[in-house]
């Protein structure tokens, strides 16, 4: 073990011996203390190792004698350190390069902001800043706690916040609070929210402007909040008392249900020839620009004949200057024509009506209630589909009344 380990600090050749009577170089060799070992005979000479510090004396004792002597493979720290002078530069340069990824990657260079519906996502963006999340923040320069708590206390519309860092990339996950209906405490109509035909009215309080088969459209008042009381005909009324508040109308909360049958319709379209765009292979480069010298890695990276480019740059002020990390990733683009029969396009165009359908009602509906139409001609190379459903749902929403000289009740 002592004798490999100075062999590696000193240096092993191996060495090819030719000529005849090899055994007699061999005996000389050890006679001079020229220490040998691993000894093979092969058919073009003797094969065997050496120190490199007898490599001289056993050169000397060849030539002297007429024999060949022919170095094969070299081992050891002295020749690792001849190696690594010759490529000193690389080997700085990549030392350098690793020595700046670690650093790059202690800050945060990505934000991306998920869940928001109602908030702005600048504004989390904003907020997160102020606790010391921003693009190009060091990592040991924030808490993750303290920013997730001043973005629940400064924006009144969250109510869960979470912050996510993978490599330099930070991921803010938040959940809006789902903030009750404004409800109207005062006097107040019910129109329709949508067109219709009417197919049942029940007031509870109010005033019925519709009935049954009526034709309404969005907006109509269907249960009016202003009461005009009717007056029996067996009821004699004083002359004088016609304007008593008795006969006066006055304002209420329309309260009621109104079911109507509505109607929604989803659009889909597909062409007969569709040409897409779809995304291959990748092929990503990455560029460092210190003040001293600029690496590229990898220095032949691949290439399309068609690629889209996407070019990300971030730089580190230093006292010894700027340092910028580029990405460059290339995305392989590929034209891919396909040619459907009508009957394949009419399918892929009811498909996308009914998630437009869906989209729209926002539940699952009865195919039976569904109706279709081609609205495409036949000398276009598109298939147009139109799907109309059929719902019964109560259609009746309140609206205040505004400007209202009635008294109330």
């Amino acid at each position: 073990m002592i004798n490999r380990f100075f062999e590696q600090v000193g240096g092993i050749v191996r060495v090819r011996l030719q000529g005849k009577n090899l055994e007699k170089i061999i005996n000389m060799a050890l006679a001079r203390g020229i220490f040998i070992n691993d000894v093979k005979r092969k058919e073009d000479g003797l094969h065997f190792k050496i120190r490199s510090s007898a490599y001289q004396a056993l050169k000397s004792i060849t030539e002297e004698n007429g024999y060949e002597l022919e170095v094969t493979e070299k081992k050891g720290m002295p020749f690792y350190q001849a190696l690594l002078k010759r490529r000193l530069g690389f080997v700085v340069g990549a030392l350098i390069f690793t020595i700046a990824l670690y650093f790059l990657s202690s800050f945060v260079w990505f934000i991306e902001v998920s869940g928001t519906k109602q908030v702005d996502p600048v504004r989390v963006l904003v907020t997160a800043a102020r606790y010391g999340l921003y693009q190009g923040a060091a990592k040991w320069d924030f808490s993750r706690t303290e920013a997730e708590e001043g973005l629940l206390r400064d924006i009144n519309q969250l109510t869960y916040a979470k912050i996510e860092i993978r490599g330099v990339k930070a991921r803010i996950e938040v959940v809006e609070k789902v903030m009750p209906r404004e409800e109207i405490i005062g006097p107040c109509h019910l129109v329709a929210a949508r067109d219709g035909i009417v197919e049942q009215v029940l007031v509870l309080d109010g005033q019925a402007n519709v009935a049954a088969g009526d034709v309404v459209a969005s907006g109509d008042i269907l249960i009016s909040g202003v009461v005009f009381p009717e007056v029996s005909p067996y009821i004699v009324v004083d002359p004088e008392q016609e304007n008593s508040s008795a006969t006066m109308p006055y304002t209420v909360r329309a309260r009621g249900q109104v079911e109507a049958r509505v109607w929604y319709e989803g659009y889909g379209e597909c062409a007969l020839v569709e040409e897409k765009t779809i995304s291959g292979r990748e092929a990503t480069q990455y560029y460092l620009e210190t003040p001293w010298k600029d690496f590229s890695w990898p220095r032949h990276p691949q290439q399309f004949a068609l690629a889209e480019k996407e070019h990300q740059r971030k730089t580190v002020y230093t006292p010894l200057g700027s340092i910028t990390l580029h990405k460059v990733k290339d995305i392989e683009q590929i034209k891919k024509v396909s040619e459907l029969s009508p009957s394949e396009a009419e399918k892929i165009a009811i498909q996308r009506a009914q998630k437009a359908l869906r989209n729209k009602i926002g539940q699952d509906i009865d195919s039976s209630t569904i109706t279709k139409e081609v609205i495409s001609s036949p000398s276009e190379q598109i298939i147009r589909v139109k799907l109309t459903a059929e719902m019964r749902e109560d259609i009746a929403v309140p609206e205040p009344i505004s400007g209202a000289q009635h008294s109330q009740r």
